[in-house]
């Protein structure tokens, strides 16, 4: 995973906890340029400060560094960056990998359709 999608989920959190950049920056110790580059994505991260950030934040490090996500905490604004997400991930795939996820994704809609 990218540091722009830790980014991106480093303001998701903080969004939903209700803190400002300013807030969150004063609590890790940082500045607030620091953080907004981080959430930007132009600013590299080390695992003991995502720890550190996911623990203020009170969420799972693997909140932060797993691209995989709950299915049913998916709402409709997180449908657009899910898509985006998978769709970059695709150029970098061997044949082989192509090859599996399609007969994944034929699975996922061939149980979709026997769900009853």
């Amino acid at each position: 995973m990218g540091f722009k999608e830790i980014g991106k989920k480093i303001q998701k959190a903080r969004e939903e906890k209700g803190m400002t950049q300013v807030g969150l920056s004063k609590a890790l110790g940082i500045t607030q340029a620091a953080l907004s580059n981080y959430e930007l994505g132009k600013r590299r991260l080390y695992l003991h400060q995502i720890e550190q950030i996911a623990h203020m934040l009170g969420k799972s490090l693997d909140f932060f560094i797993t691209e995989q996500q709950d299915p049913s905490s998916i709402n409709n604004d997180e449908t657009g960056y899910i898509r985006e997400s998978i769709l970059s991930i695709i150029p970098n795939l061997s044949d082989n990998d192509l090859s599996e996820l399609a007969q994944y994704i034929q699975f996922l809609v061939w149980r979709k359709d026997h769900d009853s």
